[in-house]
């Protein structure tokens, strides 16, 4: 009798043992406890091959001296130099904005993005301040999803080389595992505004639908389009040298402006 109950309670201690076991999922208690963002995001804007440096100002760019010496060298046109200063002078991207997101990873539960959707901070007419010309040289890029930025409610769809693609999330997530990266290439492109906007990310973590909202480092991102008829104040050309000057402008003396070639 002693032996029987000795087993019974045997058998009995290891059910209730197991229970935990079933009734808790060990990757989602792991995450409870777990510190930090459920993924870490690094955001670049860059400019593929198909793009140029085109970019508007929302007023009248004046460049310095140095800025000026710097844009009439040889090559310019081609330099961190040139990148530098249109990023800190407050340059837009002209028709096109191109974004790297590399997205880690950091929960034991799979993470599925189920969106990544625009949201307007502001549209207006195109940017007619100051235009850089500086058009593509040719070459075709590979892209992860586009935003057509004219549309009311734009969505993420598949880059396709002559059209507009479908919902890119009307078919697929995007998935992240512990300590797993991934590299989303987004286009936002417009023909008729000028953009400001954030993007609002939809993701599952285990049951739990979160959000997180990428921008450009705090700001938000800007594409504008080309302005009617290219009224602008003052416009800056490409010359055959990757140098830059200045080409049109009301101020523009005669001499500067035949020596300058139009883009």
């Amino acid at each position: 009798m002693t032996v029987a109950l000795g087993a019974l309670a045997t058998v009995f201690s290891g059910w209730i043992a197991a229970i935990p076991a079933q009734l808790t999922d060990p990757e989602a208690a792991k995450d409870r406890i777990r510190s930090g963002s459920d993924f870490s995001l690094a955001v670049d804007i860059v400019r593929l091959d198909d793009e140029g440096k085109n970019a508007a100002f929302r007023g009248d760019f004046r460049p310095t001296a140095a800025e000026r010496a710097m844009l009439s060298r040889p090559g310019a046109a081609a330099t961190p130099a040139f990148d530098r200063l249109m990023h800190t002078r407050g340059a837009v991207s002209v028709d096109d904005l191109t974004v790297r997101l590399t997205l880690t990873g950091h929960r034991n539960q799979q993470i599925n993005i189920l969106d990544i959707r625009p949201a307007i901070v502001e549209r207006t007419a195109p940017l007619s301040g100051t235009f850089f010309c500086v058009p593509p040289q040719g070459g075709v890029s590979t892209m992860t999803m586009v935003f057509d930025m004219d549309r009311p409610s734009p969505l993420a769809r598949d880059a396709e080389v002559t059209a507009l693609g479908r919902p890119f999330f009307g078919r697929r997530t995007i998935t992240l595992h512990d300590r797993e990266q991934r590299v989303v290439i987004a286009r936002a492109f417009t023909a008729d505004h000028y953009v400001a906007f954030r993007l609002n990310v939809t993701y599952m973590l285990g049951d739990k639908k979160k959000h997180t909202v990428i921008d450009d480092h705090g700001k938000p991102f800007q594409v504008t389009a080309i302005s009617p008829g290219k009224g602008y104040r003052s416009v800056f050309s490409l010359q055959a040298d990757y140098s830059v000057c200045r080409s049109a402008g009301q101020d523009l003396p005669a001499a500067a402006r035949k020596a300058c070639t139009p883009c």
